[in-house]
């Protein structure tokens, strides 16, 4: 019984952060397909969502998370981020979150600063 959790904590260690998005087998389909067919359908939501919204800020927010969701895959797929230890991809994730922050904020004063020069 003991074993078989050292190798569940084992894998889960193994797989890191981003592990639960990514997949675990070895065949071509689990290498090539899976991630290809994630990345598709994001791509494919990202094209309807164009299409389909009206202009504005939560089309803007939609197309911003669905572009995050892919470099977050990308990065932890491809670049092996995945086999990384929770505290190096978080070193990795924060700064890009503090950077969102960033320009929400930069966003919103804009817009405010806009409103008080031009009145529009």
């Amino acid at each position: 019984m003991a074993s078989a959790d050292y190798t569940a904590l084992e894998e889960k260690q193994r797989r890191g952060l981003l592990g639960f998005l990514l997949p675990s087998g070895h065949s071509i389909w689990d290498k090539v397909w899976i991630p290809f067919l994630i990345l598709f359908v994001i791509t494919v939501m990202e094209f309807v969502v164009a299409f389909t919204m009206p202009k504005g800020g939560v089309k803007t927010m939609t197309f911003v998370l669905m572009t995050l969701a892919k470099a977050f895959y990308i990065t932890g797929y491809f670049m092996h981020m995945r086999y990384e230890r929770a505290s190096l991809a978080l070193v990795i994730i924060s700064p890009i979150l503090l950077l969102m922050a960033l320009f929400i904020t930069l966003w919103y004063e804009g817009a405010k600063l806009f409103q008080l020069l031009f009145g529009g």
